[in-house]
């Protein structure tokens, strides 16, 4: 008679199956896991990156118009005579304006060209709102206008933008010479506040005392500096919800013709 020697057999038994499967489950739920608190990291990481890039845009493009407010190359609006101030529009007075939330600046765009022939000119030509056109010689020669100026050989032509910059809908937006839509510039906006030094007096180049919120047309030829704080959240609707910590970022533009 012939008897089978199993006691050797080996293989996988139902138990044996079901702890593979048990561990199988555990290492695919770690290494899921780890990859998703690893793109909850990167998440993070990007949403705050893309915060201090945004506050760094905005805000170094908003004090580069600022420096430049009230520069008109070789034109001194503040001692024009009696005849010809007449005609300088009276938004000129107040080149910064904060109201409502928005901040208006009125500033030169760049401009080097020189006519040899006489012509005409229209602020549009240079994406501009207004247009002063001057010989740099005599303060009475003085033209401003906004469609068809004339232009004289030898004259210099200054092209005057309007900035407006407002917060809406947790983005900060900017709009050119008060016409047409609002471009938006960034997102995730919690407040954009802005404030301005002043100096005791118009003749000092220090800011005197503390920030203030609101100026008037009559405080403007104090005004030294402007200061602007932006706070930005990945959540802006509820900062204390957000992955990130709500950020703030302040910069402080000095006007360059107001300080030694």
């Amino acid at each position: 008679m012939i008897r089978a020697d199993v006691r050797g057999a080996s293989g996988f038994g139902l138990i044996e199956l079901m702890i593979a499967l048990a561990l199988g489950v555990i290492l695919i739920l770690g290494v899921t896991q780890i990859f998703i608190g690893a793109k909850h990291s990167f998440v993070v990481q990007q949403s705050a990156s893309t915060m201090q890039e945004n506050a760094r845009f905005l805000l170094n493009r908003m004090a580069r118009e600022l420096r430049m407010v009230n520069m008109f190359g070789c034109l001194d609006l503040n001692r024009l005579p009696a005849s010809v101030a007449a005609s300088v529009p009276s938004a000129f007075a107040q080149p910064i304006a904060y109201s409502d939330g928005t901040l208006t600046i009125l500033t030169a765009v760049p401009h080097a060209q020189r006519f040899s022939v006489a012509s005409t000119r229209s602020a549009s030509d240079f994406g501009a709102r207004w247009l002063l056109i001057t010989n740099c010689r005599t303060a009475e020669d003085l033209r401003i206008g906004t469609e068809d100026v004339p232009v004289r050989p030898g004259d210099v032509l200054i092209p005057i933008r309007q900035l407006e910059y407002s917060v809406q809908e947790h983005s900060v937006r900017a709009r050119l010479n008060g016409s047409g839509n609002r471009e938006t510039l960034i997102d995730g906006v919690v407040a954009l506040n802005v404030s301005f030094g002043l100096s005791a007096t118009v003749d000092e180049a220090h800011v005197s005392g503390a920030y203030v919120s609101a100026i008037d047309p009559t405080d403007f030829p104090r005004v030294r500096s402007v200061r602007l704080e932006l706070q930005l959240s990945d959540n802006p609707d509820d900062p204390d919800a957000g992955d990130v910590r709500a950020a703030t970022y302040s910069l402080v533009a000095t006007l360059r013709n107001r300080t030694n």
